[in-house]
């Protein structure tokens, strides 16, 4: 049970993070709350000249902070303004969030479990709510509507979006089973169980990008599992046998059979100016295409902070994809999106940023669980512009500056009680 003995600096700091960890799977911006009262609980400090005295500008932070600045700069030769302020906004997380982390952190080993157990609680009860409000809002509809991944997330947020937060939640309930070795069965029992669900929920939401990671992750688990097998011909029977049975899951799954054929299809055919935006596949193929030929134009500096949705539909109305245009269909890559805004320099720095992160946390702290929150970003941004998103940007810089920096505490004693 956590226990606050006293009311200091860092109780209520852990209580603050805790708090937003457990929202974000309730809502697309009410996180922002929790990060504003970080930002407060930051500045209302007697040790605030100290904290700034000794921020150090490490490499992961110079590379946060340049990606963010040069789209400041990049406002300036925008012709799209305002979109380039909205964008300005939702990535002031690369700004903020490492000063917050990387001078005050008390994420220490007791805390973390209870942050992690958390976040993992939110995000189940988050999805047993959808399940009985749909079955309340839709009393007389079949199961097939209920559990449609557009109807059993209307009361949250957009299944893309939504089904990131299992994501990390399968990654932390999964890297916990592994490694912890004194679980009782009970316990381990609920949390096989809890995985279970969680794997649910994503075969529920069925977004192509989850599952990806989702069997990248899966992948990592069983040749994890068969390590400590050291019987070969097991080992070999163990990973035989998980192939088969993922194969089985995608060919007998109606969801994942129909979601598997439709991209498989829509990868053979070009795109024509027919494509309907509810083609994820195909609409995507078309945003790319048009998206490459405009960065073709610009690859140095791009158009401006903002340029990226506003040239697309630009475009999409002078080719005649009439339907991506009339559902504003945007860039669906942050890669593609980063380079019409920004130019080149600002694709290199996301790669770095990205690519450092990975390689600090699981080649140097061996922080496994924050390392394949990395890769979780990779993967979406290669399929969408999850940046460009409150309920994806803040979720991702959140927990991974959150364990780069979770060592801070060490730096500092705490003279001050509230």
């Amino acid at each position: 049970m956590i226990q606050f003995k006293q009311l200091d600096r860092s109780s209520i700091w852990f209580l603050i993070v805790l708090i937003t960890a457990m929202v974000f799977p309730w809502h697309e911006r009410i996180s922002s709350i929790g990060i504003v009262l970080l930002i407060l609980h930051w500045i209302w400090d007697r040790d605030l000249w100290f904290k700034i005295k000794h921020f150090q500008f490490t490499p992961i932070i110079i590379i946060s902070w340049g990606f963010f600045f040069i789209h400041l700069i990049a406002l300036f030769w925008s012709d799209f303004p305002f979109n380039g302020w909205q964008s300005i906004e939702v990535k002031l997380s690369f700004l903020i969030l490492p000063i917050l982390f990387s001078t005050e952190n008390y994420l220490n080993p007791s805390r973390r479990h209870y942050l992690e157990m958390g976040f993992v609680i939110s995000c189940a009860v988050s999805f047993l709510f959808c399940i009985v409000y749909t079955f309340w809002k839709y009393p007389t509809a079949p199961l097939s509507t209920i559990f449609h991944r557009m109807t059993i997330s209307e009361s949250i947020m957009h299944p893309g979006y939504y089904s990131n937060y299992f994501a990390f939640g399968i990654v932390l309930i999964g890297i916990h089973l592994i490694k912890e070795k004194k679980m009782n069965t009970l316990k381990r029992w609920l949390t096989i169980l809890t995985f279970l669900f969680f794997l649910f929920a994503i075969l529920v939401l069925l977004s192509k990008t989850t599952i990806l990671f989702l069997l990248i992750f899966i992948g990592y688990l069983i040749l994890t599992l068969s390590n400590l097998i050291k019987n070969y011909i097991l080992r070999f029977g163990l990973l035989i046998f998980s192939v088969i049975i993922m194969v089985a899951m995608f060919l007998t799954i109606p969801s994942l059979k129909n979601r598997l054929d439709d991209t498989l299809i829509n990868l053979k055919i070009i795109p024509t100016k027919n494509v309907e935006f509810q083609n994820s596949t195909g609409s995507r193929r078309a945003a790319w295409s048009l998206e490459w030929e405009l960065i073709k134009q610009h690859p140095i500096l791009g158009y401006g902070t903002g340029s990226a949705n506003p040239l697309l539909l630009n475009q999409f109305k002078k080719e005649g994809y009439l339907d991506l245009a009339k559902n504003n269909m945007h860039t669906h890559n942050q890669v593609l999106h980063t380079w019409l805004d920004v130019g080149i320099l600002g694709v290199v720095l996301l790669f770095l940023f990205i690519g450092y992160s990975f390689y600090f946390l699981f080649f140097k702290k061996k922080e496994y669980k924050g390392a394949w929150m990395g890769i979780l970003i990779f993967v979406n941004i290669l399929t969408d512009d999850m940046l460009e998103i409150q309920a994806g940007i803040v979720f991702f810089i959140f927990f991974l500056t959150l364990y780069l920096f979770k060592d801070v505490h060490a730096k500092r004693e705490l003279r001050y009680k509230y």
